[in-house]
């Protein structure tokens, strides 16, 4: 049975993932490891859905979650409707999918999957990039997005200069990351899914090197996993 919301991955993938989650299959890197257990989570979403809820209701779902965080920033829903904007690590279905623009790019490793996956409930006008090769060829946004990603990454920091150099200098950023701290413990197969944990004062310090008038949300409570939401936006600019 294929997911309603696409169709399913490579065999050579699944047997992959049952091998890793049986215990029977050594992944090369911390990174492999992290996007094979991502992929198996977001293949779960495809087939058993999202937070008790259908496969169908997910797309719904990721409208109003992202609709609701873009409205935080206090900007209109058409501010970059005439240009560029860019998702670094959109994930099957990104922030970028909900705001209207001229352009539009979303890049993730795991895009050649999530456009089997999802493929019914993806924009047919953005363009989705699965190699980093391709972004030398993208043109700079007026607008950069980079949500629950940077601590899924091998190297957060890299991801994050990366993210802003994709950035025309004056454009925008929304970036959120789930911070931690360090003396609230998490799962081993969570710690495995995040490579590169970050803490309110890391990610605030970059942002603040690169921006005069960044603006943030940070939640007070920590979530099941221990994490605590934290979502920054504002201007580059050099300081």
């Amino acid at each position: 049975m294929n997911p309603c919301l696409g169709e399913d991955i490579d065999r050579k993938t699944l047997d992959k993932i049952s091998r890793l989650l049986g215990g029977t299959y050594a992944p090369e890197t911390s990174n492999e490891n992290a996007q094979l257990r991502e992929l198996a989570f977001w293949r779960w979403v495809a087939y058993e859905g999202y937070n008790g809820q259908p496969p169908r209701s997910f797309p719904e779902h990721q409208r109003r979650f992202m609709s609701s965080c873009y409205n935080k920033t206090g900007w209109a829903k058409n501010r970059f409707s005439n240009k560029t904007i860019f998702e670094l690590g959109c994930g099957p279905l990104g922030m970028i999918e909900y705001i209207p623009a001229l352009k539009r790019y979303a890049f993730d490793p795991l895009n050649q999957h999530y456009s089997k996956l999802f493929k019914n409930a993806r924009s047919s006008d953005i363009d989705y990039l699965g190699c980093e090769s391709q972004l030398d060829e993208m043109p700079k946004a007026d607008l950069g997005i980079c949500f629950n990603v940077l601590d899924h990454t091998p190297d957060a920091r890299t991801c994050f200069d990366l993210l802003l150099s994709k950035i025309v200098e004056g454009g925008a950023f929304l970036i959120q990351v789930n911070t931690i701290r360090k003396e609230l413990k998490r799962t081993v197969e969570h710690e495995s899914m995040h490579p590169s944990p970050l803490t309110f004062d890391r990610i605030h310090s970059w942002v603040q090197a690169v921006s005069k008038d960044v603006k943030y949300e940070l939640s007070n409570q920590p979530s099941a996993d221990n994490e605590f939401f934290f979502m920054c936006w504002g201007t580059k600019s050099l300081r």
